[in-house]
């Protein structure tokens, strides 16, 4: 594959895991009720969401001085809906989004051939994605 192509399917998915639901609850927690038993929860997935951080980092790094323009994800309006609820209520959208997550970066993958440097980065997010979705989906249970 072209380097252009390599970095194209590499963005893709940076506006993928930069745009998902994980990010979002990430980022919404003033609007979000964590409830009385929710601190081990809260706790795990504020540990998701900086990994998956990293992720995103680690992306970023790598697209930042190998193209002009490096585009994360944005938000669905979708996910607005999903305010004043528990953490224990959005456990079941967030192990749904981060299976998607998880099936997206696994796919693009075998688009990459072997030694790709490309493909490196993104074994990296997918291991950070599927400690996400076991951490989540324990708690979840």
């Amino acid at each position: 594959m072209s380097l252009s192509t390599d970095l194209e399917i590499l963005n893709r998915v940076l506006r993928d895991v930069s745009g998902c639901f994980l990010q979002y609850v990430g980022d919404c927690w003033p609007w979000t009720s964590i409830s009385t038993d929710g601190d081990q929860l809260k706790s795990i997935v504020d540990q998701c969401v900086a990994r998956q951080r990293e992720s995103i980092r680690l992306m970023t790094e790598y697209l930042a001085p190998r193209q002009a323009r490096v585009e994360s994800g944005a938000f669905t309006a979708d996910f607005t809906d999903l305010h004043y609820v528990s953490l224990k209520f959005l456990i079941k959208q967030l192990i749904s989004t981060q299976s998607r997550v998880v099936e997206s970066v696994d796919r693009t993958k075998t688009m990459l051939p072997t030694g790709d440097s490309v493909l490196d980065i993104l074994n990296l997010v997918s291991r950070n994605e599927h400690e996400n979705l076991a951490a989540i989906s324990s708690s979840g249970s």
